[in-house]
């Protein structure tokens, strides 16, 4: 199924507000989304069931979404942006609602699991960018978090089954680039191992060239800060994809040290700029 079978829609509200979405070919056909989605703006605050609820807000709603069934639909409201923002969004870049549902789309394309990409829904208002939304099907699997990182024996074969999930993206030349421990879901599979999904996929790269071997460890760095399991994982993948051993496991040590060394210095200088400000 390509982007290029995805509808475009626009309405012009009123001169100065205009909404426009784009629906995934498979549920092109639902009257009773297309009216679920034009609803959001009035909708979106006072119905559904909240199962995120910081900078952005995430809720979930039953929805029919074909002429004989409904399902559980998610909706991802993302935050308003700055008036900087809303500027980018507005004329030089696509926005975080559009940019998941196309990399939803890629992700299944390339045998990726990630919960369905129904639809994606934009509010503009005065000629600028306000609200994006991205609708998708509901995946109610938990995050690896708790038994790869919150454990203090973390479970190996999880870890085994992550290593080479991670090595298939890199294969696929594809970077997820909030690849943290609570965007990875997993399934326990009836053999005992695991399969995995990928969710907050706003930040994505599917590179047309070969990833470099830098890009793909830098990438591994992310889903923890525990250089046990880090290292554990590392051996796997590099295993998995059949690199020099001791070479490329110093390589991603080294690369993961500087990458936590960074971060813990952008963090503790946010923080003592804000309670400079205060």
């Amino acid at each position: 199924m390509g982007t290029e079978n995805q509808g475009n829609m626009e309405w012009q509200i009123s001169f100065r507000k205009i909404i426009t979405m784009k629906i995934n070919s498979q549920y092109k056909h639902s009257q009773e989304l297309h009216e679920f989605i034009k609803s959001l703006p009035k909708n979106f605050e006072r119905e559904g069931e909240i199962l995120y609820d910081e900078r952005n807000v995430i809720k979930s709603f039953m929805v029919r979404t074909h002429e004989k069934y409904t399902e559980k639909v998610v909706v991802k409201r993302y935050k308003c942006p700055n008036i900087i923002q809303q500027i980018i969004y507005s004329f030089f870049r696509k926005s975080k609602a559009e940019r998941a549902f196309t990399y939803g789309i890629q992700l299944q394309e390339a045998s990726i699991n990630t919960p369905t990409p129904i639809a994606y829904f934009e509010e503009w208002k005065n000629g600028l960018f306000k609200f994006g939304y991205y609708l998708s099907g509901y995946d109610n699997a938990p995050a690896i978090r708790k038994e790869l990182i919150e454990k203090e024996e973390f479970n190996q074969t999880m870890a085994e089954d992550f290593a080479i999930f991670v090595a298939n993206l890199h294969n696929k030349d594809i970077l997820h680039h909030d690849l943290n421990s609570t965007n990875v879901l997993y399934h326990p599979e009836a053999n005992g191992h695991y399969s995995f999904s990928v969710i907050d996929i706003n930040r994505m790269t599917f590179k047309k060239s070969k990833l470099t071997l830098s890009e793909c460890l830098d990438n591994l760095t992310r889903f923890t800060g525990r250089m046990d399991l880090f290292e554990y994982v590392l051996k796997k993948y590099i295993q998995y994809r059949g690199l020099p051993l001791q070479k490329t496991l110093q390589e991603g040590i080294a690369i993961k040290i500087k990458h936590d060394r960074d971060w813990y210095r952008r963090k503790n200088f946010f923080k003592k700029f804000k309670s400079f400000i205060k």
